[in-house]
């Protein structure tokens, strides 16, 4: 009986059963975060005419190769287009779809993760199970809250998809021509996907030309001349007519103050482990970012060292792939974004980049400690198997312990960053028949011409899946009788000069929720009640959360400053109501403001 064959007979199927079932826990409480959480609503670059325009193309039947082609910001985002328009066409631009589509790319990517793991740690189905697990809670964490809950965020997600297929035929009987095909069509793919998607050319070209997968060096040669010339022919296709962004300043920060673009590199990496809600944030991500590095290129050198022992090189190759697509992504981001500092490499958008690394070393680790305590290695290198246990131990706990701590902070910033959408998508709402709120600005798109013109002629062509109000007047909306418990009070009013400034505190009448959004109304014995003004931002509740005992009032305060030009002229009474997006629906807050606006 084999070793592998006694391993699977000392591993029973109820264990199976039950780390199966911890391994699926994060992406079930994901999802149950995002059905939440995720709100139908263009956000930020989503407004361009690159993005929106393409659905009134589409609509119109004008759209051309030249729309897929067209560069947004670094990238050509020819295949994410495809998907924009396919997710788009079956759900008149429902942005909750591509959220969908989002996670399923992360679950795909997690199956890969999970079958290669099975291949490379094979014969200790434990190790293999834990080590999974461990990679799960990082690839389904809640830290990359904006690229979760932003739709066209599965730009990220797609390069790192084609890699870990590539992996994947690698590890397949197919000719070697057949896989040199299959890589470079999937590294194409990555090239188009957002502008990272290059590095699978350069992250993949060690595992097919390095490893031992040609019969013989002539071939081998010759496939890396192919290779190479496919990924010269994909940059030069790439960069025609490219318009290159304006200089960030990274060469002039590299000779004036290196440290700085070593922090942002570091801090890159360790993004996923960090609690970005902390004091010391910066120097946690420095550290984290730090020791995984440096443990990283160990682990390279010592794989050099015993690069001819070619079944252990088998193992390593497809992580060694994954840690280096994370380690080139972070030097790319480092060379356009290190001018900003450090703490804009805390983006929850770039988790997923540092996420590589990490799960690339939580299986590399174990593959090279089991591997020195063989019987083959000298003792100069064997390590004993308790040793090995509690090393793996100790590592598993310690990613297992900086996830616990950031998870918390985590999932409070997707829950406000949902909010923020909800907030955004009520200001959208109101485009029509309000003056420009900050709302809109602050959390839709900065450019209020932009959004304007491209709503409007979005909503012409019914695009969306719902209509902009074209009416202010309180009577036309929903009006919900005031709820048993208190949803919200405006506590505060007063005239700053030309300014009327409200605050207090709303929660929904419907969710258990902070509310969407506060909307106010005023009225006069000739003037019939109207909306309007939305509120401006949220501001933090401590006193509410102690007071109630519930979380939900953390964010519920709101805070609104309103020029009196914006209101009619005479004695008015104003008040606030708490506003549901979805259903348009409005429960008026307690209190009230007679003002006399001369």
């Amino acid at each position: 009986m084999t070793e592998n064959t006694k391993s699977k007979n000392c591993f029973p199927a109820w264990a199976h059963g039950l780390l199966a079932g911890l391994c699926l826990l994060p992406p079930v409480m994901l999802a149950i975060l995002l059905c939440r959480n995720a709100v139908n609503v263009p956000y930020w670059d989503e407004w361009d005419d690159d993005l929106a325009g393409i659905f009134l193309k589409a609509h119109a039947g004008g759209l051309s190769l030249d729309d897929f082609w067209t560069q947004h910001n670094e990238s050509r985002l020819v295949l994410p287009r495809a998907i924009f328009l396919l997710l788009g066409g079956f759900s008149h631009w429902n942005l909750l779809r591509e959220v969908a589509f989002t996670f399923s790319l992360a679950c795909a990517a997690a199956a890969m993760i999970f079958w290669l793991g099975r291949k490379t740690l094979a014969g200790r189905p434990a190790t293999a199970w834990l080590v999974f697990f461990i990679a799960s809670l990082l690839i389904f964490s809640p830290t990359q809250y904006q690229a979760w809950l932003w739709g066209m965020e599965l730009i990220l997600y797609l390069p790192l998809v084609c890699i870990l297929v590539s992996l994947l035929v690698l590890q397949t009987n197919l000719s070697g021509r057949t896989k040199l095909f299959i890589c470079a069509a999937l590294a194409t793919a990555s090239t188009y996907s957002f502008s990272n998607g290059l590095l699978a050319w350069v992250a993949l070209f060690p595992i097919l030309f390095l490893s031992e997968g040609w019969s013989g060096l002539q071939k081998k040669k010759r496939a890396a001349l192919l290779w190479l010339f496919a990924l010269f022919a994909n940059v030069a296709l790439y960069f025609q007519d490219y318009q290159f962004p304006p200089s960030s300043g990274f060469w002039r920060v590299l000779c004036l103050d290196p440290l700085r673009v070593v922090e942002y590199l570091l801090v890159f990496l360790g993004n996923p482990l960090v609690n970005q809600n902390s004091d010391n944030e910066v120097t946690a991500g420095i550290i984290i970012g730090g020791v995984q590095l440096i443990l990283f290129i160990a682990i390279c050198i010592l794989i050099f060292h015993w690069r001819r022992n070619f079944a252990l090189m088998n193992r390593v190759w497809s992580w060694l792939t994954l840690g280096g697509y994370g380690i080139l992504s972070a030097l790319l981001a480092t060379t356009g974004r290190a001018a900003f500092g450090a703490e804009q490499a805390l983006s929850p958008r770039y988790g997923i980049f540092g996420v590589c690394l990490t799960v690339a070393l939580v299986f590399l680790v174990p593959i090279i400690l089991f591997h020195r305590a063989t019987p083959k290695n000298t003792a100069r290198f064997a390590i004993n198997k308790n040793k090995i246990r509690v090393a793996l131990a100790i590592l598993g706990a310690t990613v297992v312990v900086l996830h616990a701590l950031a998870f918390p902070a985590a999932v409070v910033n997707l829950t406000v960053f949902g909010l923020d959408l909800r907030l955004a998508k009520s200001s959208l709402k109101f485009l029509d028949v309000l003056p420009p709120q900050p709302a809109t600005l602050a959390f839709l798109c900065p450019n209020y011409p932009k959004v304007k013109n491209m709503a409007d002629a979005l909503d012409r062509a019914g695009v969306w899946n719902y209509s902009l109000h074209q009416t202010r007047r309180l009577a036309d909306f929903k009006q919900i009788p005031p709820p048993a418990r208190a949803i919200g009070v405006i506590e505060t009013s007063q005239v700053i000069g030309t300014n009327l400034f409200l605050s207090g505190w709303a929660i929904a009448p419907t969710r258990h929720a902070a509310a969407d959004c506060v909307v106010f109304t005023c009225e006069a014995t000739n003037i019939a009640p109207q909306i309007f003004a939305l509120m401006d931002q949220r501001s933090v509740r401590m006193a509410l959360v102690n007071k109630f005992h519930d979380q939900i009032f953390l964010v519920a305060g709101w805070q609104k400053n309103c020029p009196l030009a914006e209101l009619p002229k005479g004695a008015l009474t104003v008040k606030a109501w708490s506003y549901d997006v979805e259903t348009d629906a409005l429960a008026p807050l307690a209190n009230e403001v007679h003002l006399d606006n001369r």
